[in-house]
């Protein structure tokens, strides 16, 4: 039976081939090549190139010594890929060669076919360059990364992972890796404490998830750790700065508060304790000095608190301990502690004593807010009967209430209009005639009826709203001063400042802008402060006492005698008045040492050009004996009390609108 595959239908079949097909025989002549091959030797038709040899073709003779080889050996050359030139243009080849054997087995031809394959290693190329990419990428998270699979073999990883577990990429790869935990790291998000390579703990935050291929088939789990240790640390700092005082250690008042609520109803005992006079200290040695003091009372203060116990610094010199049930009675403590905090401290060079103050008060652990102010409440009262400890009773509560209805209603009052301006007459002894009158404020509560100066003004400048008050009374006394004066155009009205207020810059602009306003002098203004302004060592106070006193304001030192003033700033500040304290005037007939005191006050003040007023004058023996001894002028009760504006009015015959 004759073939049907004849050689003219064989050359239609291989030229219908993408690829480039050839044969040539063992002297390296072509014996047949489809149209593809020939297009590239440059040839019009297969026919044409029977006969020849490489040596005929464009690449030349370049392939002879490579296919006697294999000729010679017998075996095929496969998968061969070659860069090749032609001229400007490059291209990549895949060549199959395969030696053909007579029935002998002896070698008669070499087939070959050769494949373009640019576009296939532009492919790899690019996929190489992803792979690249990728790997870079990965490598570059600073983070630990990890795949493995589901018998815990690893199967790729980035560098941060190969970091910190200190190993290289073929130890590590297609091993089980520990993960330096106890325990297996569950799947999902947690965050775990890690030792890295070097011995360090780390702590990280661990993400693992199962990886599925597009089929939903696991390929591994991915873990994913995130370092988190400079995040915790930071927390860490912040935290101890916000619940821990930076210059004792001790707790800060919030969180002494906040933990304090965690403690149960248990009985427990806080004591509130106060530096006295620190602020001296702070100003004779410095903060540095100041500092490692407040250091060392620290110290000592959680050396005697017992076990269980709260210690946390309230303010600048104030201390406060949350105690638990003691072991003897809280007086002997008490008194152990406060004995132990007067021993004087060795700072640096300076031995240095300072007087303790305990306020203490009784209750629940974890009602300590409201400890702490029964315990500041038993302070103030102690400071101000010279007691060192007091113990928190159920009147002071009384007292605390009150006080807090005060502060909470002042602010309201202020702007309101509630508290008002009464006038106390100041009369010459020259004349026997009103000289001035100094300008008080009151307050008639609607509920608690007169409150006292001596409550509210203190918290005025505590809720920092001295200022504020101070503006409201300035503005009532320069208006009605404003009304008098067409009576009585050298009458003097007297008006105090708070300290706080000296501190304000713009205390001066508001007072020539109010004195302004009701075209008023600075002489009609006797500005009374008190001694302990001038002790102050505030650039804002000397400013401002300079700027009045050149403007032309009179200044007064009230309730002289009762404070640290230094004579020194008399003269040198151009003090107007000097006002007695009543207690002086009080002393006059029972106390001889009070008699010579008043005296020379006097006199020192007329040799320096000031005039005395005499504060509390209540009896006719009391006058007399001033105006013998040269006072100037005279107050108190025995010629009026403080008068409504209207009241004062009819009293001095002065215009009452």
């Amino acid at each position: 039976m004759n073939s049907l595959l004849t050689l003219p239908l064989l050359q239609q079949i291989i030229d219908q081939l993408p690829m480039n097909i050839f044969c040539r025989d063992t002297d390296g002549r072509y014996l047949f090549a489809n149209r593809a091959f020939t297009e590239q030797a440059g040839l019009p038709q297969p026919a044409d190139l029977i006969g020849k040899t490489d040596a005929d073709m464009p690449w030349g003779d370049i392939f002879r010594e490579e296919d006697l080889r294999l000729l010679a050996e017998g075996k095929p050359l496969l998968y061969q890929q070659l860069h090749c030139s032609s001229g400007d243009a490059t291209s990549w080849m895949e060549i199959h060669k395969i030696p053909l054997y007579d029935a002998h087995g002896k070698p008669v031809a070499l087939f070959g076919m050769v494949n373009e394959i640019g576009q296939r290693k532009e492919l790899e190329q690019t996929f190489r360059q992803q792979q690249l990419l990728q790997r870079r990428l990965l490598d570059a998270i600073p983070d630990p990364i990890r795949l493995e699979d589901h018998q815990g073999l690893l199967i790729d990883c980035n560098q941060a992972f190969l970091d910190f577990m200190g190993m290289v990429a073929s130890e590590a790869l297609g091993q089980r890796v520990a993960h330096r935990l106890s325990t297996e790291l569950p799947m999902g998000r947690g965050e775990y404490c890690l030792v890295d390579a070097n011995g360090q703990g780390r702590h990280l935050e661990v993400t693992r998830v199962d990886v599925p291929d597009d089929e939903g088939n696991s390929l591994g789990i991915l873990t994913l750790s995130r370092d988190i240790t400079g995040l915790r640390t930071t927390q860490a700092q912040l935290q101890q700065e916000q619940h821990y005082d930076s210059l004792t250690g001790l707790l800060k008042l919030s969180h002494f508060l906040q933990t304090s609520r965690h403690l149960g109803a248990r009985k427990a005992s806080l004591v509130l304790v106060d530096l006295q006079h620190f602020r001296e200290i702070n100003d004779r040695f410095g903060i540095r000095v100041a500092d490692r003091l407040l250091n060392q009372v620290a110290r000592r203060l959680q050396q005697l608190a017992p076990p269980q116990s709260l210690v946390c610094r309230v303010a600048a010199d104030d201390f406060a301990m949350l105690l638990p049930e003691l072991s003897e009675p809280l007086t002997s403590w008490s008194r152990r502690l406060q004995g132990a905090l007067m021993v004087p401290y060795q700072v640096e060079e300076h031995r240095i004593q300072i007087p303790v103050f305990l306020g203490i008060a009784h209750g629940k652990a974890n009602d300590a807010e409201r400890l702490l102010s029964h315990a500041e409440a038993a302070l103030a009262q102690g400071k101000r009967q010279q007691q060192h400890c007091t113990l928190f009773d159920p009147e002071l509560d009384a007292k605390l209430k009150r006080r807090q209805l005060i502060a909470a209603q002042l602010p309201l009052a202020i702007k309101s209009g509630q508290l008002t301006a009464v006038y106390q007459p100041i009369i010459s002894t020259r004349t026997s005639q009103l000289h001035g009158a100094e300008l008080l404020c009151r307050w008639p509560h609607p509920e608690l009826g007169m409150i006292s100066p001596d409550e509210f003004i203190p918290l005025a400048e505590e809720l920092g709203l001295i200022g504020l008050l101070g503006s409201h009374m300035l503005e009532q006394g320069c208006a009605q001063l404003a009304r008098w004066q067409v009576a009585a155009p050298d009458l003097v009205l007297s008006i105090n400042l708070s300290p706080l207020q000296f501190r304000d810059p713009e205390l001066c602009p508001q007072i020539f802008a109010c004195i302004e306003r009701h075209g008023l002098a600075p002489w009609q203004l006797e500005l009374e402060i008190t001694e302990g302004v001038l002790m102050e060592n505030a650039d804002e106070i000397e400013s401002n006492l300079a700027n009045l006193i050149e403007a032309g304001f009179q200044l007064a030192i009230d309730d002289f005698g009762t404070g640290y003033c230094s004579l020194a700033y008399l003269p040198r500040l151009q003090v107007a008045t000097l006002k007695l304290d009543r207690s002086f005037t009080q002393g006059l007939a029972t106390n001889q040492a009070t008699t010579a005191i008043v005296r020379s006050v006097i006199g020192l003040g007329h040799e320096l050009g000031i005039k005395i007023t005499a504060e509390g004058v209540e009896t006719q023996e009391q006058q007399a004996w001033l105006v013998q001894a040269g006072c100037d002028r005279l107050q108190g009760y025995l010629f009026s009390r403080p008068l409504p504006p209207a009241e004062f009015a009819r009293s001095y015959q002065l215009p009452e609108l």
